[in-house]
């Protein structure tokens, strides 16, 4: 899905974008709500919600950072519900794992595509990283897919640059701190985050919505659309990319 940008093209200014941003959803999660007699969990409610915003707002790109499932031995009722969930999205989707659902030997990406949801769906699976490049929306989205979690690893390592003129959006499943004596798993530095030249950074792993933009990149964690211990609702980015603006990001409590 690449394509090879003139002198002239890379001169201008790309389109405005609306992007919706959400993460943790953990699917299959044990405990239930219950609606018309039918038993959902919290993930499929959050994740109705998303969807929902994305309808509302008109959105342009869905970003799932990571986490869609609670595990990599989810059952077949939130497979299945994640995969019509995702074929009700009217814009393409990119999806990536996160440290409960990660691209390990027996992670559930090995044994479900979400790819078969649609042609609009797209999945961050290269441990390396990879970029997705979308002509009609005039940005690339990059990635990598977490394989461990664990000290060694290093969300944001090998960002390419950007592309002609098309806005540069990362994704990245991790713990943003610059405390030097922080030795949790999956670490991302503030100066990595102003050194990788993205636009945008859709951040997963805290479940709460947190701002932690460096010069340069505009960085957030969307927060989980699920409700959780430390606050009563949840919560989903939504974030506008203007040539004239800027980028700029709304978050939108349930």
């Amino acid at each position: 899905m690449s394509q090879t940008l003139s002198a002239a093209a890379s001169r201008r200014e790309p389109r405005r974008l609306k992007i919706v941003h959400t993460s943790d959803v953990h699917l299959d999660a044990t405990v239930a709500a219950s609606r018309n007699g039918r038993v959902r969990s919290p993930g499929e409610i959050g994740l109705d919600r998303v969807i929902e915003r994305v309808h509302g707002e008109a959105a342009d790109l869905l970003l799932i950072a990571g986490d869609l499932f609670d595990s990599g031995r989810v059952g077949s009722g939130a497979v299945d519900f994640a995969m019509g969930a995702l074929a009700r999205v009217p814009c393409p989707v990119v999806l990536m794992p996160g440290n409960h659902d990660c691209y390990d030997d027996e992670s559930i990406y090995r044994s479900v595509d979400l790819r078969d949801a649609g042609s609009h769906v797209y999945t961050l699976m290269a441990p390396d990283g990879e970029v997705l490049e979308f002509p009609e929306l005039e940005v690339t989205v990059w990635g990598r897919a977490m394989v461990s979690h664990d000290g060694r690893n290093r969300p944001l390592d090998g960002v390419p640059e950007r592309r002609g003129h098309y806005w540069h959006v990362g994704m990245a499943h991790g713990l943003v701190s610059d405390d030097p004596h922080e030795h949790r798993s999956s670490l991302i530095r503030s100066e990595e985050i102003a050194g990788s030249g993205l636009d945008y950074l859709a951040l997963g792993h805290v479940h709460v919505f947190r701002d932690v933009s460096a010069p340069g990149t505009k960085a957030c964690y969307s927060g989980s659309p699920v409700a959780v211990h430390s606050e009563a609702v949840g919560s989903v980015a939504v974030i506008a990319l203007d040539p004239v603006k800027g980028v700029v990001v709304e978050v939108h409590r349930f």
